[in-house]
């Protein structure tokens, strides 16, 4: 081979392996670039989730500071009603009426109180001896009629409550066979409502119908709250008996609740005594399960932070004797917890 020839193989060779260097570079480059993008966009989610998940928690930590004011208050108020007499709770209180929206920092928190003794409670239906409480199971069954519903029969809520597994035979009751016969089957509880959303459960019952129902009912311990006919709604005071209408509840409600408080009832005799029902041959009016007081309220609360929500319905439970407070329940699971309006 010449000269010439070796010459010109050996520059062939070198041009070429530049020319792969070149690509594997290029290679090279690239994937680093992949990579980094890669990187990038990882570490950006990471970034955002972690500040997503400090938001909620920061939320979380304002719902329950919420929490421990709204406590301080239901103490003050109770402070205020022990130098009274009589000792009564109304609708009348400042923060009963309607929601309150407060801006904490970056955070805003909306809340409101509800008197959940102001509500039917479901669980007296049947006494702790898992006897029928016919007084308060005749109220409950004049509310369903009255409200026209037709999937719920109260003979399904006193067997959803009861440990027994027999039917009574004048009652459109439930038990296991009824509920195993379902798709998916389940059984039926034997034991006291935990949560109004329970009433889903139920074998017949339709959503409107309990959407209807709910704002009327709750569930409570047996026999620890009685109905607080200060804080109870026209369609609630009508259950009472079945000589009162519709009309002579609202106009209960309109004299009770007149500016400045001087129809509150002081005692449940008060409210017996009260012309429009003195009228009325009220026989099924007794004072069973009624009172002027509340010992259970609900805060509903809603912080926003960040477009982060945090939606919480405690359930606090405040001791007539001493004024000590307990919190029963926490549900973070309602998406509407405000109802109420601003408060004037």
């Amino acid at each position: 081979m010449s000269r010439a020839h070796w010459d010109k193989g050996l520059r062939y060779s070198l041009k070429k392996q530049k020319g792969v260097a070149l690509m594997m570079t290029i290679f090279i480059f690239a994937l680093v670039s992949i990579l980094s993008v890669g990187m990038y966009s990882r570490q950006s989610i990471f970034v955002q989730t972690a500040g997503n998940v400090l938001a909620k928690a920061q939320a979380y930590q304002i719902s329950l500071a919420t929490e421990v004011y709204a406590r301080k208050l239901l103490k003050e108020d109770w402070d205020s009603d022990s130098e009274k007499a009589p000792k009564t709770d109304d609708l009348l209180w400042d923060y009963m009426g309607g929601s309150l929206t407060v801006p904490i920092g970056d955070a805003q928190v909306q809340a409101q109180f509800d008197d959940m003794q102001g509500k039917l409670n479901i669980n007296d239906i049947v006494f702790v001896d898992g006897q029928i409480n016919p007084v308060v199971m005749a109220r409950i069954e004049r509310l369903i009629n009255n409200l026209a519903l037709e999937t719920i029969k109260v003979g399904e809520l006193i067997d959803w409550i009861d440990e027994n597994k027999q039917q009574p035979d004048d009652m459109d009751g439930a038990e296991d066979g009824e509920y195993l016969s379902l798709d998916p089957p389940y059984l039926n509880a034997g034991q006291v409502f935990r949560h109004l959303s329970e009433l889903l459960l139920l074998p017949n019952i339709s959503f409107e119908e309990y959407d209807k129902l709910k704002e009327f009912v709750t569930v409570l311990p047996q026999g620890w709250a009685k109905l607080n006919i200060n804080t109870a709604q026209g369609a609630v005071l009508q259950s009472l008996s079945a000589d009162i209408t519709s009309q002579v509840a609202d106009d209960l409600i309109t004299a009770r609740d007149a500016e400045g408080g001087e129809g509150i009832w002081g005692s449940v005799e008060e409210f017996k005594a009260e012309s429009l029902l003195s009228v009325l041959k009220l026989d099924e009016l007794t004072d069973s399960n009624l009172g002027v007081r509340s010992d259970f309220f609900e805060l509903r609360s809603k912080v926003t932070l960040s477009d982060r929500k945090v939606r919480m319905v405690t359930v606090i439970y405040r001791n007539t004797e001493d004024g000590v407070m307990s919190v029963i329940s926490r549900d973070l699971g309602q998406k509407i917890p405000i109802t109420k309006p601003p408060a004037n």
